[in-house]
């Protein structure tokens, strides 16, 4: 094997490591939150010694944010997805954006794979937790406040999005519904209708047509 498919190969085991871990670091805040994540938790389930955590991300703190944003990329996919079974593959529109969000946004409630889980946890945890939580939770919401606010913005510039004054105040009040349904389904998941709020959330998004 020459040094660049040696150097390829290394490459491959670091990114399958990194998912792992990622993914292993997911379920366990998913089940206790990010201040009862210790690496050698991580280390037990993954079978990797502490030292390659450490190469991987540096730190917990590190670690942590990388998550933050491997969620974020994971969402990203499943929306574009959703997105294309919406339209068909073509160009969509505003309204098919923020009708994806929601698909996208029940789909993964009712199933709750545990990546999901984390991030809603993180949100939580968020409030009065790690601070390295609280920046990676901040940015992770301001990119996806303003994403939500551009698809507004451009529905109100070609019409067919009506009854919004304030872009920015509508998609901080739309995450935080959204952010308030998935925190509710965790701690009353029996209590929360999930197809009464779905139909509820996108009546109200149906009317800004």
């Amino acid at each position: 094997m020459d040094s660049s498919a040696e150097e390829h190969q290394v490459q491959r085991e670091q990114e399958i490591a990194r998912t792992r871990i990622l993914e292993t670091a997911a379920r366990l805040i998913g089940e206790a939150g990010f201040a009862r994540l210790k690496i050698g938790m991580i280390c037990a389930r993954t079978g990797y010694p502490s030292g390659v955590v450490y190469q991987l991300f540096g730190s917990k703190e590190t670690l942590v944010q990388r998550l933050v944003e491997f969620a974020a990329e994971k969402f990203a996919d499943v929306f574009s997805a959703a997105v294309a079974t919406r339209t068909g593959g073509l160009t969509p529109s505003p309204m098919d954006m923020l009708r994806a969000l929601l698909d996208i946004f029940f789909e993964l409630l009712t199933d709750m794979p545990p990546l999901n889980r984390a991030f809603v946890v993180l949100w939580t945890d968020a409030t009065v937790g790690d601070p390295a939580v609280r920046s990676a939770m901040t940015e992770a919401d301001r990119r996806y406040r303003f994403a939500i606010a551009q698809t507004v913005a451009a529905g109100l510039a070609d019409g067919s999005i009506t009854g919004v004054r304030d872009p920015d105040a509508y998609a901080a009040a739309l995450v935080g519904q959204l952010r308030g349904i998935a925190v509710a389904s965790i701690i009353d998941p029996g209590g929360i209708d999930l197809r009464a709020v779905r139909a509820e959330m996108e009546y109200a998004v149906d009317r800004l047509a």
